[in-house]
C-alpha cells in the first residue's frame, strides 16, 4: 500500500479521535453547566425558602400583633362585665345607746357619725367598733330634736330641726392619718362643726319642725321646714363676704338672711325635698302626693304639678333625692322603688315616672343613695324581702341583689345560724351608704350595727344604655347621648356608642359619596381607555397622594376648605350642577360636528381637551352665585336652608369631612380598581369589538363585570379605610356627638372619641374602660368589613370566572 492509501486509510481514525476530542470537551462543558445551573437552582431554593420564611414570619407577625391588640382590649373591657361583690362583715360591737335619728359614713369608710333623737352625736370606728367621741348638739333650753336631713347637693352639711322651729346648720369630720403606719402624726379627734354658728336659726314661728330639708346654691345655703299645722317656711343664707357659694363644707356663713312663708295648695306636708335648682320644692303629703312648688319670686309657693307616688293600697316609706339633687326616689311597702324627675313639656313643668324598680316581695325598709353616682342601695324590711339588700344602677337600669347567711349572719353574734330577716330580735333601725358606695352600714332598733363592703366600680355601665335609648335627667324624652364629663360635679354620665358609632358611618358615608365615583371612574378611564404610556405617568402619580399625611389634609380642610366653603356655599352648590351639565353639553357638542370639522382626538386624550370647559364651568357657577343666591335664597343660602327646612349649618361639617378624607381615600379605591380593569385580558374586549359592539357596551358588558370582584373589594376596603380615619375628622369636624342626619352638622367618630378622651380618663374607671370598648367595636367593624369584602370578591370571581 502506497503512503497516500495509507493516508487515506488513516484518515477515519483520525477524524474520529478528533470527533471524540470534541465530544469529551463538549461532556466537560455539559458537566460544567449542569453544574453552574444546579448550584444555581440550590441558590434559588434557598432564596425561595427564606423569602418563604420571612415572608410566613412577617403574616404571622401581622395577625399575632391583631389577635394581642384583639386580647389586650378584651382584656380592659372584661371587667365592665363583673357583678357586684358583697363582702358581710362582723357585727360592730354596741358602743351608743338610744334610737338612731342619722347615720352617717365618712368618705374614707372608717368612721360613721350616728345622731340619736336625744341629740347626741357619737363617732365610731367601723373597724374595731370604739367610741372615738361623743358630744351633744347645740339647742335651746328643753328643745328637743325633731328631724334631720342632709345636703342632697353632697356638701357634707346637714340640718337638724327641733321641737321650737329652730334649725341648726353642722358638719362634721373624721379623723385623717398623715404619714405612714411606722411614723403617722396624730390625727385631730371626730366632731361637729358649725359653719352658721352654734345657734339655732327660727324658720318656724314657735311650731316643731315635722319636716325638713336643706339646699346649698350658689351664695349660700336654703333651709326649708314645715310644721304640723301645715305652715311651710323658707329661709336663705348667703356666704358671709358674699360669696358667690359654699367653697368648702366649713365656709364661714352669716348668721342671718331673708326668710320667706310659703302657701302652697297642697295637702298637709309630710317631707320636704329641695331639689338642686333653686326654682323648684318638692312636697309629700301625708297621702303620699307629690307636689312641685315653684319658688319664684312673688308666686308664694304655687303649685305647678302634682302626683300621686304610690297605687293604693301601697304607702310611702321613704323619699330621698338621688344623687345631684335632680331625681327623686319614692319607695313604698309593695318592695318598689320609682325614679321621679322634673321634665320640661310644652305645657310646662311636668313630674314624670321615668323608671321603677321592684326589688322586694315585702316593704322597703331602709333607701340610701350614693354622693357622687346614679346608684341606691336598698333594704328588705319585712315580708319575703326581708334580709336581702339590692344595689340599684338608675341611670344604666342594672340591679344587684343580696341574699341569705352572708346579709343575715352579718347582724348575729356568732355563732348563731342564719336568720330569714337580718334582724334577729328588732327591725332596721337606720342605715348609711359611703359616699363612695364601699359600704353599707345598718342599725336596728336595739343598737346593733354590722356592715357590708361593696365592690361595684362601674355603676354606669350597661350594654343597654349604650344602645338603647335612655332617659336622663333634664331631657324631655329618652335619648342617645354620649357625654363622658362636664364642669358641674352633679353631671350624669352618659356613655352611649351609638352617637360615635353613626359619626363613624356618617363620616365614612360622605367620604365614599366623594371618592367612590371619582375613583371608580377615574380607574375605569386610565384602566381601559387611557394609552398604556400616559397611564404608567399619571397612576404613580395617584398613588403619590396616599403618601400625604393625614393631619395634614385634615389641617386644610379645618382651617382653610371649611371658611372656603362656608364664604362661597351658593357657588359650590352652582359648580356641582353646572361642571357635569358642562362636560355632557360639550360631549354632544363634539359628537354633533358637522363632517367638515369632524376629527378624532388621540385615545384617552379627550380629558385634556375638556380642561378648558370645566374652568369655563367653575367661573360661570362663581360669577352667577351672587344673583343667584339674592334671587332665590333671599340672599343667603345657609339662612334659606335653616328657614325652610330646619338644617342648621356649621363650618366644619359631614361634607367638609367627606371631601378631605374622599381626597385620602381616592388612592386606595383607585389603585385597586385599576388593577382590575387592567388586567382583564384584553383579548375579550377586542373579540366584542370584533363582533360589533362598541367600546361601552364591551365596558358595561364584558369588562365591569369581569372587573367586578376587584372593584367592590377597593370600595370595601375605602370604606374600612374611611371607618378607622381618626385625623381628619379629628380636625375637620366640630366633633359633637349628635345624631342627626344633616350633612351640614358635625359628628364624632369612634376614633376621633378615643384620640379626644382616652388622654383625659382616669385609668382604670367607667370612662377609660368603655373607651376601649369602643375602640373593640371599632376594631371588630372594620374586621367585618375587610372580611366581608374578601368574601364578596371569592363570590363574584366564582360567579364570573367563565368570562
Amino acid at each position: 500500500m502506497n503512503s497516500a492509501g495509507r493516508t487515506a486509510a488513516t484518515k477515519p481514525g483520525a477524524g474520529g479521535r478528533v470527533e471524540s476530542g470534541k465530544k469529551a470537551g463538549g461532556n466537560k462543558a455539559s458537566k460544567k453547566n449542569l453544574r453552574r445551573l444546579l448550584r444555581h437552582a440550590a441558590r434559588r431554593r434557598l432564596w425561595d425558602r427564606a423569602a418563604r420564611v420571612v415572608v410566613s414570619i412577617g403574616g404571622l407577625g401581622i395577625i399575632a400583633s391583631l389577635l394581642l391588640i384583639f386580647f389586650y382590649l378584651v382584656y380592659e373591657v372584661l371587667p365592665l362585665f363583673q357583678g357586684v361583690g358583697f363582702a358581710g362583715e362582723e357585727p360592730i360591737p354596741r358602743a351608743v345607746s338610744g334610737q338612731p335619728a342619722w347615720l352617717e359614713v365618712d368618705s374614707a369608710a372608717g368612721v360613721a357619725l350616728r345622731i340619736d333623737w336625744a341629740g347626741a352625736a357619737s363617732f365610731l370606728d367601723l373597724d374595731t367598733g370604739a367610741l372615738l367621741g361623743r358630744e351633744s348638739l347645740p339647742r335651746g333650753a328643753g328643745a328637743r330634736l325633731t328631724a334631720v336631713a342632709g345636703d342632697a347637693a353632697g356638701s357634707g352639711l346637714f340640718a337638724a330641726g327641733f321641737d321650737d322651729g329652730g334649725v341648726l346648720i353642722a358638719t362634721w369630720s373624721a379623723p385623717v392619718e398623715v404619714g405612714d403606719a411606722s411614723n403617722s402624726l396624730p390625727s385631730a379627734p371626730p366632731g361637729l362643726r358649725y359653719p352658721l354658728g352654734q345657734t339655732a336659726h327660727s324658720v318656724l314661728e314657735a311650731e316643731p319642725v315635722r319636716a325638713l330639708a336643706l339646699r346649698s346654691v350658689a351664695g349660700g345655703v336654703e333651709i326649708a321646714a314645715a310644721g304640723p299645722r301645715g305652715a311651710v317656711a323658707l329661709l336663705t343664707v348667703p356666704a358671709a363676704g358674699g360669696a358667690p357659694g359654699l367653697a368648702s363644707p366649713v365656709s364661714r356663713l352669716n348668721a342671718t338672711g331673708p326668710r320667706r312663708e310659703l302657701n302652697p295648695s297642697a295637702p298637709p306636708v309630710e317631707r320636704i325635698l329641695l331639689p338642686r335648682d333653686p326654682r323648684w320644692m318638692l312636697l309629700v303629703s301625708a297621702d303620699d302626693e307629690l307636689s312641685l312648688v315653684s319658688l319664684a319670686e312673688g308666686e308664694d309657693g304655687r303649685v305647678v304639678d302634682s302626683a300621686a307616688l304610690t297605687a293604693p293600697p301601697a304607702r310611702l316609706t321613704h323619699a330621698r333625692l338621688l344623687a345631684g339633687g335632680a331625681s327623686l326616689l319614692a319607695a313604698d311597702d309593695a318592695g318598689t322603688v320609682g325614679q321621679w324627675f322634673i321634665v320640661r313639656e310644652a305645657g310646662g313643668p311636668r313630674l314624670r315616672r321615668v323608671r321603677e324598680f321592684d326589688l322586694f316581695d315585702g316593704a322597703v325598709g331602709a333607701l340610701e343613695v350614693e354622693r357622687d353616682r346614679r346608684v341606691f342601695a336598698a333594704v328588705g324590711g319585712s315580708g319575703d324581702g326581708g334580709g336581702e339588700i339590692a344595689l340599684v344602677d338608675v341611670t344604666a337600669g342594672n340591679v344587684h341583689r343580696q341574699r341569705g347567711p352572708g346579709v343575715a349572719a352579718s347582724l348575729s353574734t356568732p355563732p348563731a345560724a342564719s336568720l330569714a330577716t337580718p334582724f334577729e330580735s328588732g327591725a332596721l333601725g337606720a342605715a348609711a351608704l359611703a359616699p363612695a358606695g364601699d359600704l353599707l352600714l345598718l342599725e336596728d332598733d336595739s343598737g346593733r350595727l354590722a356592715s357590708w363592703r361593696i365592690d361595684h366600680p362601674f355603676a354606669e355601665f350597661s350594654l343597654a344604655a349604650l344602645w338603647r335609648p335612655t332617659w336622663y335627667e333634664n331631657y324631655p324624652e329618652p335619648a342617645l347621648v354620649w357625654q363622658s364629663s362636664a364642669a358641674d360635679d352633679t353631671f350624669e354620665p352618659k356613655y352611649s356608642l351609638a352617637p360615635l358609632t353613626f359619626g363613624t358611618l356618617k363620616a365614612a358615608f360622605c367620604a365614599m359619596l366623594f371618592a367612590a365615583p371619582l375613583a371608580v371612574c377615574a380607574a375605569v378611564f386610565t384602566g381601559y381607555f387611557m394609552p398604556p404610556g400616559a397611564r404608567r405617568q399619571i397612576k404613580p402619580l395617584i398613588e403619590l397622594m396616599e403618601a400625604l399625611p393625614t393631619v395634614v389634609i385634615g389641617f386644610l380642610a379645618g382651617l382653610w376648605l371649611a371658611p372656603l366653603v362656608d364664604a362661597n356655599l351658593a357657588a359650590l352648590a352652582l359648580g356641582a350642577l353646572l361642571l357635569p351639565l358642562a362636560v355632557l353639553l360639550a360631549s354632544l357638542a363634539l359628537a354633533r360636528l358637522p363632517e367638515r370639522f369632524d376629527f378624532e382626538f388621540a385615545e384617552g386624550w379627550q380629558l385634556p381637551v375638556l380642561a378648558p370647559v370645566l374652568l369655563l364651568a367653575g367661573w360661570l357657577a362663581w360669577w352667577l352665585a351672587p344673583g343667584v343666591e339674592n334671587a332665590l335664597f333671599d340672599g343667603s343660602l345657609k339662612d334659606w336652608l335653616t328657614r325652610r327646612w330646619g338644617l342648621d349649618y356649621v363650618s366644619r361639617n359631614a361634607l367638609i369631612v367627606g371631601a378631605a378624607m374622599g381626597f385620602a381615600v381616592i388612592p386606595a379605591i383607585y389603585s385597586l380598581a385599576d388593577d382590575a380593569i387592567f388586567t382583564v385580558p384584553r383579548h375579550l374586549s377586542y373579540g366584542a369589538l370584533a363582533m360589533g359592539a362598541n367600546r361601552w357596551q364591551t365596558l358595561t358588558w364584558l369588562i365591569l363585570p369581569a372587573a367586578a370582584p376587584g372593584i367592590v373589594s377597593a370600595l370595601l376596603i375605602g370604606f374600612g379605610r374611611a371607618v378607622g380615619e381618626t385625623m381628619i375628622v379629628l380636625m375637620a369636624t366640630g366633633n359633637t356627638p349628635i345624631m342627626d342626619i344633616n350633612l351640614f352638622e358635625g359628628m364624632r367618630s369612634l376614633a376621633a372619641g378615643l384620640a379626644i378622651e382616652i388622654p383625659e380618663s382616669e385609668v382604670g374607671g367607667t370612662h377609660y374602660r368603655i373607651l376601649f370598648l369602643a375602640a373593640l367595636v371599632l376594631l371588630l367593624f372594620t374586621f367585618a368589613i375587610n372580611s366581608a369584602a374578601e368574601l364578596l370578591r371569592q363570590r363574584l370571581r366564582r360567579k364570573y370566572r367563565m368570562i
